[in-house]
């Protein structure tokens, strides 16, 4: 291995070489407390050279995996062990965080570890940030190497949460002290989907006490969002690049002790069996007890976990094996343990063979782990007279600790799953009479005065007909393909049957679909139910539409689920109405501007969550000033475009995240949030800005004239506690101002 530029070179040659002829060194970039903005810790990254060339990460891990999979563990661990080297001219009771991939950290000895840490100076405290890359592929390696670094007072931090579901479904299981929330989520637009990542984060980092810290930060917007999404801590270019360790430092960064470990049990049932007491059951009854957890678990999102085991393969029927490669399609792991379990029991289903001697194998468990869901069952043959029956007993717990201990002793024996296999698109169904579908879905009876005989071709006719798209999809095969479509989807989606038969229907969706629902909608599909939705969707020739959906399951006469009968509708004239209505419910008509509504609606909230947080906030009150004589010497059009420039300057100064109105007449308001309490000084920045956009003349049909205003300011909770206090005093002020000039 070649000498990094700090500290001895790392162990061995040969395979364990990044590479012969690159050097190694280590920089330092800041992570700061994001409400005092002091340094509390430093992530070590390291640079690479090559023929005095500078190599990004990216370039070095490139160069690794092009010569195998033991060339990237080694460059990673040389990573690891060059900032630790260079880590001498850290001070006691610093924080040091160092970037460690799952398999290496799987790989690591505890001679390893230890030999790593005997190299760091006194009193400084290590995080191991585990990445999300591959979290899933070695489970059970990783868990070990997690206890292995806590053995060594070292804590544990995950990264890149929310760049992959991967990563929030193993919080549960790994319990870092910290969550670092990936520099997409900072920089993303506000969305459904961020919504429910950062929900799911403060959902564990409040159970747990983690810190969360928001890497990527290189604007103040960025900041902004960072701040609401919870976030204490941050790093990134807007506090400092990478470099070497820093001079000042502030209060040492106090981590929450790891959480203790449950006392040592070697099944889930006796896991579960400590606070809930055992009830009697059999196989018949356990089943449905059994397909409802797993119900639930079809339900969640794909952030959850879902772990089972069986007491042979034997009892792995065709039935559920269907029903696990449901679960393992909506989910971020699905495991399945037993005796005799093969490496793929179902399709994305990671199975694990368990030795007859290990006590698991005697017990039949399903465990479901979600940021906001846990639920487990356990159950065990109970002794039995010679020839009776078989007798079990069971135990059920929501309890969500009782369930991570459970799932956990499972998914420390999870097996590294084989390399995810590519399904191949399913062949283009055949066109099918619709008289066969509906004889197929077990009709209802015959209408009266229509002969039995005569109704296939009547019904087959009356959907060809039918105003409405009309879509059937082949429940039972892979996919859902499209086996039929009328007219009227035809001329609705601009795709004829040729294009359409024998693809899912998502073919329809565009990037500006909502997947929250898209993924609701597979869910109730997976599940048999009905589906009712409005999407954004997208015709042949690009177009968008909302299209109002109504997915109904049809059975045969045995009751089995065999096809799904769609009804599609073209609501984007409602859907647009609708959100015109909405718009000019809270917006003023002439400068787009949020009105008195909206604004008081968020100045209400802004405070609620300031009497929380301890920031303060300003509401200022702009007036402009001789409005009524534009009006009088330009006309009331000029008075209107005077106002739409206005609002347009005043739009300009204003920071991300702060509210502008359209009070009323010639009056607008501003509520500026998360400022310091009991400083005024940043709002007079803002006031300076204000007038100095005004400055400029505007050109207004019959002239030129120039703008002036006169503004005021009240601050909470120093002049008061509520909306209506503030914009009264903000008013009080304005027109002080004005009297002074």
């Amino acid at each position: 291995m070649a000498q990094p530029s700090a500290g001895p070179p790392g162990r061995g040659a040969g395979a364990d070489e990044p590479g012969a002829d690159t050097r190694l060194r280590a920089v330092y970039q800041p992570v700061v407390d994001l409400r005092t903005g002091e340094v509390v810790a430093v992530e070590g990254l390291v640079r690479g050279t090559r023929d005095g060339t500078e190599l990004s990460p990216g370039q070095l891990f490139a160069g690794a995996a092009a010569r195998g999979a033991a060339s990237v563990l080694a460059l990673d661990e040389a990573c690891l062990r060059c900032v630790v080297d260079s880590a001498s001219g850290l001070r006691a009771g610093a924080t040091l965080f160092v970037n460690v991939e799952p398999p290496t950290l799987a790989s690591l000895s505890r001679r390893d570890l230890a030999e790593v840490a005997a190299r760091l100076p006194a009193g400084v405290q290590v995080v191991v940030e585990v990445t999300e890359r591959d979290l899933l592929q070695h489970p059970a390696q990783l868990l070990a190497g997690v206890r292995r670094v806590r053995e060594l007072g070292w804590s544990v931090a995950l990264d890149d949460v929310g760049a992959e579901p991967a990563a929030l479904a193993l919080v549960p299981f790994l319990r870092p002290q910290v969550i670092k929330l990936d520099l997409a989520l900072v920089r993303a637009r506000p969305s459904l989907d961020v919504a429910a990542i950062v929900n799911a984060v403060h959902a564990e980092a409040q159970r747990g006490g983690a810190f969360v810290l928001a890497e990527g930060i290189e604007t103040h917007e960025h900041l902004t969002r960072a701040l609401s999404t919870g976030a204490r801590l941050g790093q990134g270019w807007y506090f400092a690049h990478p470099g070497p360790p820093p001079e000042r430092w502030g209060a040492p960064l106090r981590l929450p002790p790891p959480e203790p470990s449950p006392s040592p049990a070697s099944t889930a049932f006796e896991v579960l069996n400590r606070s809930v007491a055992a009830q009697p059951t059999t196989p018949a009854l356990l089943a449905p007890l059994t397909r409802q957890v797993e119900r639930q678990a079809m339900l969640l999102d794909d952030t959850a976990v879902v772990l089972s085991c069986f007491q042979h393969a034997d009892f792995l029927t065709t039935a559920t094996r269907h029903r696990y490669e449901a679960l393992a399609s909506v989910s971020a792991l699905t495991a399945v343990l037993g005796p005799g379990v093969g490496a793929e029991p179902a399709a994305g289903v990671h199975g694990t063979a368990l030795h007859e001697d290990d006590p698991m194998s005697r017990e039949w468990v399903v465990t479901v782990v979600s940021p906001h869901f846990a639920a487990a069952l356990a159950a065990r043959d109970l002794d039995r007279a010679e020839g009776g029956p078989r007798r079990m007993e069971y135990v059920l717990s929501y309890d969500r600790e009782q369930v991570i201990a459970a799932a956990s002793l499972l998914m420390s024996r999870v097996q590294a799953p084989t390399a995810p296999g590519h399904r191949d698109t399913p062949p283009r169904a055949a066109v099918v009479d619709v008289s066969t579908a509906v004889r197929v879905a077990g009709a209802r009876p015959p209408l009266a005065g229509v002969a039995p005989e005569q109704l296939p071709a009547l019904l087959t006719r009356a959907i060809a007909t039918a105003s409405n798209g009309i879509t059937i999809a082949d429940a039972t095969a892979p996919d859902m393909p499209l086996v039929y479509v009328n007219a009227a989807f035809e001329q609705l989606t601009g795709y004829g049957q040729d294009e359409a038969l024998g693809r899912n229907c998502r073919f329809l969706q565009g990037p500006a679909t909502d997947r929250t629902q898209v993924r609701v909608i597979a869910r109730r599909l997976l599940t048999g139910r009905t589906v009712h939705a409005t999407l954004l969707n997208h015709r042949r020739d690009g177009s968008a539409f909302w299209n109002d959906v109504t997915i109904s399951p049809v059975h045969d006469a045995d009751g089995r689920l065999t096809h799904f009968i769609g009804n599609q509708v073209d609501v984007s004239e409602r859907v647009e109405r609708e959100e015109r209505t909405a718009h000019l419910a809270f917006h003023d008509v002439l400068t787009g501007l949020p009105n008195r509504a909206h604004v008081l609606e968020n100045l209400a909230r802004e405070l609620r969550r300031s009497a929380r947080s301890g920031y303060g906030v300003a509401v200022v009150f702009i007036d402009l000033d001789g409005f009524k004589s534009i009006n009088d010497r330009f006309g009331h059009a000029a008075g209107d475009q005077a106002l739409v420039h206005a609002a347009r300057r005043l739009r300009s100064v204003v920071r991300s995240g702060d509210l502008l109105a359209r009070w009323a007449g010639d009056e607008f308001l501003l509520v500026l949030t998360d400022l310091p309490a009991d400083d005024d000084a940043p709002v007079r920045r803002v006031l300076r800005q204000l007038h100095a956009a005004f400055e400029p003349a505007v050109e207004v049909p019959g002239g030129t004239l120039g703008l002036r205003a006169s503004t005021g300011f009240a601050l909470s909770p120093r002049d008061g506690l509520d909306a209506a206090t503030l914009v009264d005093a903000a008013d009080a002020h304005m027109y002080r101002s004005r009297r002074v000039g």
